[in-house]
């Protein structure tokens, strides 16, 4: 299979998206959105995989709805953490958690989505004004990896233990994406507006934010590495692409001629960024070379006496449109949307859940998934380990180390240069 959309489709459906309305969630109305959204997903990630053309990706920046994939994951999330709680509250056992999961996961759908268009460069630059709040709901979720951990289902669990369940490891999935959509932004500043850099180095500062992931290694646990969306088997050595993603973005922030403006070295700065010294082994520098003049500038920085001159001021604030609308409208009468969506959310009609998760069947494709999911996660063109890094001429060949890009060389030259 090489598509599940037509071109007509894929235009269709994005040209119709809209954002939708808090109180909507889980409604028949909101459950065609959702299986609207997920075959998009399923598309651009085919094409990716493919390395189709990425209808997918270009009809968002045409029609300009990456604002709306945003909309919607804030949405969500704000849902997650305002309405979801009250909900359990009312009904602690309900029969059926099938909607909620369905609007917990609605989430992760958008992320997937946004992480896969986000790595090209055009995709950010669309992004424009809300891009602080793009940039806000990432760097919320990657701290949330400080703390949320990927359980399995226990024995006997519960219908509120396993809704719990389902968000904690949807909010680690998320986490875990949005390292990469952090890394997009960042190297992409040039084209956002002027207040995004300074929200990145001193409301944020991710510099510090990415070094305490980076020491907690959220992606590694038991002898596995989480990629792709599950944990599997890791030697302790291979760089997986979640702790690349860390390394890359660090590297780019604090080698950023503009950094010194920005972000003022204290000495609890560097006293943080000092930690990374120690990871930077020749084993990590050989995998991914461009870390070398990361690890140079740790040392100078190591050495310095002073800190740094102050960061000069921000004359512009951006205001985060998208989260302060959703919190308009809703009026933060929690309770009250809560009892309105009771009914809804923890349906007991057999009938109705029956035709939804029919409906959804087709969008909830595992098999599809799983297919390309593994499709697209790179490999080394030389052995066929997890590659982490591509070619910087044609940007199709991937590998592991630069080692066996080396080795490679004679080989892809003629395709390279073609």
């Amino acid at each position: 299979m090489d598509s599940i959309l037509l071109p007509s489709e894929i235009e269709t459906y994005i040209d119709t998206m809209k954002p939708q309305k808090m109180k909507d969630l889980g409604t028949i109305h909101w459950f065609d959105w959702h299986h609207r959204l997920q075959k998009l997903n399923q598309e651009a990630l085919i094409e990716a995989s493919l390395l189709k053309e990425e209808h997918v990706k270009e009809t968002l920046v045409t029609f300009g709805k990456l604002n709306i994939l945003t909309h919607e994951a804030i949405l969500i999330n704000i849902w997650k953490y305002k309405v979801l709680p009250i909900l359990t509250s009312l009904e602690p056992c309900p029969e059926s958690t099938f909607i909620v999961y369905s609007i917990l996961y609605h989430e992760a759908v958008c992320v997937a989505l946004l992480e896969l268009v986000l790595y090209h460069p055009n995709c950010c630059e669309a992004l424009e004004d809300t891009a602080g709040d793009l940039l806000e709901y990432a760097t919320s979720n990657v701290s949330q990896l400080l703390s949320v951990k990927s359980t399995e289902p226990g024995r006997n669990e519960s219908a509120s233990e396993e809704i719990s369940r389902q968000k904690n490891n949807l909010t680690f999935d998320i986490g875990i994406r949005s390292l990469s959509i952090t890394r997009y932004i960042c190297e992409n500043l040039e084209s956002l507006p002027v207040s995004i850099r300074s929200k990145i180095y001193t409301e944020y500062d991710i510099p510090v934010l990415f070094t305490e992931i980076m020491l907690a290694k959220p992606w590694a646990k038991d002898g596995k590495l989480y990629s792709g969306g599950v944990w599997k088997d890791w030697d302790n050595e291979q760089l997986g692409q979640c702790e690349a993603q860390v390394w890359l973005t660090l590297r780019q922030l604090l080698l950023d001629p503009e950094c010194q403006s920005y972000y003022s070295l204290t000495e609890n700065r560097r006293k943080q960024l000092a930690k990374l010294l120690p990871l930077m082994k020749p084993i990590l520098l050989d995998q991914l070379s461009p870390l070398m003049e990361l690890n140079h500038w740790l040392c100078r920085m190591n050495m310095m006496e002073q800190n740094a001159a102050p960061p000069k001021a921000l004359l512009i604030e951006a205001i985060l449109e998208i989260k302060d609308s959703i919190l308009k409208e809703t009026g933060g009468k929690w309770r009250k949307m809560a009892t309105n969506q009771l009914p809804t959310v923890f349906t007991t009609d057999k009938s109705l859940l029956t035709n939804i998760a029919t409906k959804l069947s087709e969008s909830y494709n595992t098999e599809l998934l799983e297919k390309f999911g593994a499709e697209s996660q790179t490999k080394c063109i030389k052995c066929d380990k997890e590659a982490i890094q591509r070619c910087s001429h044609c940007h199709k060949a991937w590998y592991c180390s630069r080692t066996c890009q080396i080795d490679h060389w004679t080989e892809h030259k003629p395709h390279c240069l073609a």
